[in-house]
């Protein structure tokens, strides 16, 4: 870090400007400057604490970028880098940033992250430096009030009810094949359906099994997600992932405070993809995340 240190209203300010540029965007965070600060004071450890910047002397904010781990799952998030500026100015300042995060992170956490818009071609570049390896391209949809008040009554035929501690084995092998090495485990889930902090539903199948599975929340930004949704094999063009989709985007926008609800979905399932087309999603933005290789 160089240069004089910002206030923090000043580096989420910086960060929004950035963000706004499809082709420097961060996943992570929204676009809003509330809806950034909001996600930002919820990372742990404390952002104030990770955050590295870049600045001139008189306190104009050159780059910034932020780290979130998980010790329990070895992994960390890099939000960022961004850079103000043309794409020397990136190459002068990004890897520094890029450094100086993954500088701060204790000798067990071996996985890192970054995730951005597709169009954001420098930090693909990055990336491919450093030896980190692209996902699949993946699809952010988002739906609004309007879309989900015209959505049709939930069909009786297929029941939902909120998960509990017994669908614990039920749902593990689905959601490990599906997600693996994922940010929740099952048991955080549920602990989560417990607390408040998730929503966890199940649609119930033969003899103590179950047809599948949905989990989500409402993340600090008062914007509702659709983490995850796993329909069993066996199950699939039964209507129990539309069933699941509409029972827990109404319980999202419930307890949302912006009136949307959001979801992501990789690029190659047409079927899921033709799903929320049809429920009135529309498709917000497309990004691949670059993950290393374990230590």
């Amino acid at each position: 870090m160089t240069g004089a240190v910002p206030e923090l209203d000043a580096v989420v300010t910086f960060i929004a400007e950035e963000q706004a540029r499809p082709e420097r965007r961060c996943t992570y965070v929204g676009t809003r400057p509330d809806g950034i600060r909001a996600e930002l004071d919820a990372l742990e450890p404390p952002w104030s604490q990770t955050l590295r910047v870049v600045a001139t002397d008189a306190g104009e904010l050159r780059g910034a970028v932020v780290v979130e781990w998980d010790e329990g799952s070895g992994r960390s998030w890099v939000l960022g880098p961004w850079v103000a500026g043309d794409a020397a100015a990136w190459d002068e300042l990004a890897p520094g940033l890029l450094d100086a995060a993954l500088s701060q992170l204790p000798i067990t956490i071996t996985r890192h992250e970054v995730c951005s818009d597709v169009s954001n071609e420098l930090l693909a570049e990055l990336a491919a430096e450093v030896g980190w390896v692209p996902t699949e391209v993946n699809h952010a949809y988002v739906v609004d009030e309007a879309a989900v008040a015209a959505w049709p009554d939930d069909a009786p035929t297929v029941p939902v009810r909120d998960a509990t501690a017994d669908d614990r084995e039920a749902i593990a092998p689905l959601h490990e094949a599906e997600f693996p090495g994922t940010y929740a485990t099952v048991q955080q889930l549920l602990d989560g359906q417990a607390d408040g902090s998730w929503v966890l539903l199940v649609v119930p199948g033969a003899e103590g099994s179950i047809a599948g599975y949905a989990a989500g929340r409402v993340q600090p930004d008062g914007e509702g997600y659709i983490d995850y949704l796993v329909v069993h094999p066996e199950a699939r063009r039964t209507g129990v992932g539309r069933r699941l989709v509409t029972a827990l985007g109404r319980e999202l926008l419930a307890a949302s405070t912006t009136g949307r609800v959001h979801l992501t979905v990789q690029d190659q399932r047409a079927d899921a993809r033709a799903l929320y087309d049809a429920l009135g999603f529309r498709l917000d933005e497309s990004f691949v995340a670059y993950r290393s290789e374990p230590a």
